[in-house]
């Protein structure tokens, strides 16, 4: 049975709320004034879900509150306000909240919200959570995603430290972004991948800063033979194992091992251009997805470089794909060029601007999405695609790359 605890007043009148929570799989909850206490019930495992009231808020609570999100696994935080603004809301939500509800509470945002909650809870992967980047078409910014979307992830201070892994072989450019110069490399990774631990993974990965590692892309063409699907497939469980959030960088053309790494992601971000010949290679990727039986949770839809500029309407987009765009991050072609030359991330170029602020922010509410969603509901009838590789999808296309 979960337990919640209630900062005094956050709800209103608890009364007709007690049986939405006993309803929903939880002990009544209880209600205190003291913040001090918290600490302690989250250490023994005693508290499942904070609900915090955010107007008025004293800013060392809610540090509190989110150094405690970060810290243990599976709490959770509803935030409650008297009025639904968007500055308090955004705010929340970068400090690691879950939900917002309206104060008073009614019976029914409140249902919907723990309903929302235990989805989350019931979805949660074991082991740490991968993101793969990928683009059906070169130079979409595949790279330039995958390492501020880790930069993002670890700047939140998840338990465990982030990772970002250059799967591309031969023309690889995390190095290149993040300014590296790597002793080994996945190529190394490669040849000791029978004997490989997290140990030895860690003495191959580049610390780029605090919480935040590279498993850097080989130059080696002769060792891309060896990065086989079934060797992508053991790096991922090894970076699983390892890491709380790893993002891939996956090569563009489809391959047994960009396959591969597709299939053992917990969650794939398309990233494309809203050009006609982006939205077509999008549109194919995601044909693609289907028949390898993704779930439709399982695709992020990312709209890259956007600007004033697109000639195309957003319900076109939509319309053009089949769905709708999830994320769009803006164009800032002065910020990501001046990253990329001091080889930081975009965060810590020191650019300051409104294109480059909507830039940065757009980061941190990905990264706020993949950790508020570590994993995925598949559709109804969809088959779970599993970490080895071997869900039917998986053979069927690679059966057919074969031909």
């Amino acid at each position: 049975m979960r337990r919640a605890l209630i900062l005094q007043g956050a709800l209103g009148p608890l009364t007709p709320l007690y049986p939405v929570f006993t309803g929903a799989g939880f002990a009544r909850p209880e209600e205190t004034d003291r913040v001090d206490v918290l600490p302690e019930l989250v250490e023994r495992g005693d508290v499942d879900l904070l609900v915090v009231p955010l107007e008025g808020a004293a800013p060392a609570t809610l540090d509190l509150i989110e150094d405690l999100l970060r810290q243990r696994d599976g709490l959770v935080a509803i935030g409650t306000a008297p009025e639904a603004s968007s500055d308090v809301i955004l705010a929340a939500f970068r400090r690691g909240f879950s939900e917002f509800i309206v104060s008073p509470a009614t019976p029914s945002d409140l249902s919907g919200a723990l309903a929302r909650l235990e989805a989350k809870w019931a979805r949660a992967p074991k082991g740490g959570h991968i993101t793969a980047v990928y683009s059906p078409a070169g130079g979409a910014g595949v790279t330039t995603i995958a390492v501020n979307l880790a930069h993002a992830l670890s700047v939140r201070k998840p338990p465990g430290r982030v990772a970002v892994a250059d799967l591309v072989v031969g023309l690889g450019d995390v190095s290149t972004h993040l300014n590296l110069s790597p002793t080994y490399d996945l190529g190394e990774l490669v040849r000791k991948l029978d004997r490989a631990d997290s140990e030895s993974l860690h003495s191959i990965t580049v610390s780029v800063q605090e919480g935040f590692d590279a498993l850097t892309g080989t130059d080696d063409i002769e060792i891309g033979e060896d990065v086989t699907a079934d060797a992508v497939m053991r790096i991922m469980d090894l970076m699983r194992s390892t890491y709380s959030y790893t993002v891939l960088d996956v090569e563009h053309t489809v391959s047994p091992r960009t396959i591969a790494a597709l299939d053992g992601a917990d969650r794939i971000l398309l990233v494309f251009q809203v050009t006609v010949a982006g939205l077509r290679k999008a549109k194919r990727a995601l044909a693609m997805f289907e028949q390898l039986e993704f779930a439709k949770e399982k695709i992020v839809l990312v709209a890259n470089r956007v600007g004033t500029s697109d000639v195309m309407a957003w319900p076109d987009v939509a319309k053009a794909l089949g769905r709708s765009v999830d994320f769009r991050l803006p164009n800032s072609f002065q910020l990501v060029a001046d990253a990329q030359t001091r080889g930081v991330p975009i965060a810590l170029a020191g650019m300051n601007g409104g294109s480059a602020q909507a830039l940065i922010e757009a980061y941190q509410l990905l990264a706020i999405r993949i950790m508020g969603q570590k994993g995925f509901t598949p559709s109804a009838g969809a088959s779970i695609v599993t970490t080895n590789g071997t869900g039917s999808g998986f053979g069927r296309l690679l059966s057919k790359l074969r031909k």
